[in-house]
């Protein structure tokens, strides 16, 4: 692949957070803890464009977002795990699905700060690295709890920090996919980040993702805004949820007003949806099922560039993207496939972790 922008590793966190040195209020508001290589390559992928009859691809690497482990779940904790540092908490606490990349990246970089995780884990269907995810649980010590449903999570999740040690207070609550309005944040900066790494000839007119908890679409929607560009976000719905454009409106409006709050020369924007399309039709039969567009999509980027996705959202990400190429202009001049899949590879000493160290409801995954 050709690398349209690399990451200068001598730069300093301040001026990587765009953000913050463009609204000085931000800097000393919210607590920034850098996790995360930035910024993340923007490339060129001619081998895919040609093959969907597109000029050009981009496609923004954040599955190489930190060394240790990529994904864009790294920006969120940027700003989620720096604010528990600095109220003082001494665990953290958040949920997914069993083979949650949410939760393996929260424990991760959780216990890289000396934080231990609990995490709420909830059913799903069985993908190729489920199992090896647990096993990184396993390795970094996640205190891992099965739930059978979101409301006994949330019921799990409000006995863990009622009975927390030092106090609930002490025990940093991180919401599914890290999509408060605080993680929110990360994405309005990397929208910011993008803004920097485009010319003006070189500006998609839709950028493609995975949107389940939706935080990252929102992010980038409102960043996109900030930096005044006319790109839209195509969120591509991986998960089963009803209806979700009002949940995108209250989030876009909560993380713009606190924003604006904390620093009163950020703006506020009218109507949230206004540089946003939802796509709904490539879940496939449930979360995290593969569907012959997604395993279509997997297979044609990693025969053309080289790259690995997944049936959980990427794959159905660029499903949505390859359908539009063929649906003649409907994908847009130069359009931006968003990479959320964490790139970095596990551990090689997994294999030594045996089933019988998990609970029972997690057994069967191994």
């Amino acid at each position: 692949m050709q690398t349209n922008a690399g990451s200068d590793r001598n730069v300093t966190p301040f001026v990587l957070n765009i953000l913050a040195s463009q609204f000085p209020g931000l800097q000393k508001s919210l607590h920034y803890l850098p996790l995360t290589n930035l910024p993340t390559p923007l490339d060129a992928a001619p081998q895919l464009a040609h093959h969907m009859g597109l000029d050009q691809i981009w496609i923004k690497r954040d599955d190489l977002s930190a060394d240790i482990y990529g994904g864009n779940k790294v920006r969120k904790l940027e700003y989620l795990i720096g604010d528990a540092l600095h109220r003082g908490c001494d665990a953290v606490i958040t949920f997914g699905a069993i083979g949650s990349n949410h939760a393996l990246a929260t424990s991760i970089f959780a216990r890289q700060q000396g934080l231990p995780c609990y995490a709420v884990l909830m059913d799903q269907a069985m993908t190729p690295y489920i199992g090896r995810t647990l096993k990184y649980h396993a390795r970094i010590g996640t205190v891992l709890l099965h739930a059978e449903n979101f409301k006994q999570a949330q019921q799990l999740a409000n006995e863990i920090i009622a009975n927390h040690p030092t106090g609930p207070d002490q025990i940093c609550h991180v919401t599914w996919g890290g999509s408060s309005w605080l993680g929110t944040v990360g994405f309005v900066n990397a929208a910011l980040e993008l803004a920097n790494q485009l010319q003006a000839d070189d500006l998609p007119e839709k950028i493609y993702l995975a949107s389940g908890s939706i935080g990252t679409s929102v992010g980038l929607a409102l960043g996109l805004r900030l930096a005044n560009l006319p790109t839209k976000v195509v969120a591509v719905r991986v998960v089963p949820a009803p209806a979700n454009d009002d949940r995108f409106i209250y989030l876009f409006e909560e993380t713009n007003r606190e924003l604006h709050d904390r620093d009163h020369s950020f703006p506020i924007f009218e109507d949230a949806m206004a540089n946003v399309e939802t796509r709904y039709e490539f879940l496939g039969p449930a979360y995290a099922e593969p569907t012959a567009e997604s395993l279509e999509a997997i297979d044609l980027i990693s025969s053309t560039e080289g790259l690995k996705l997944e049936n959980t959202y990427t794959g159905k990400a660029l499903a949505a993207l390859l359908k539009d190429a063929r649906d003649a202009g409907r994908a847009g001049g130069k359009p931006l496939f968003w990479h959320t899949y964490n790139g970095r590879s596990y551990p090689d000493d997994l294999d030594s972790i045996e089933a019988d160290e998990f609970p029972e409801p997690f057994r069967r995954y191994l």
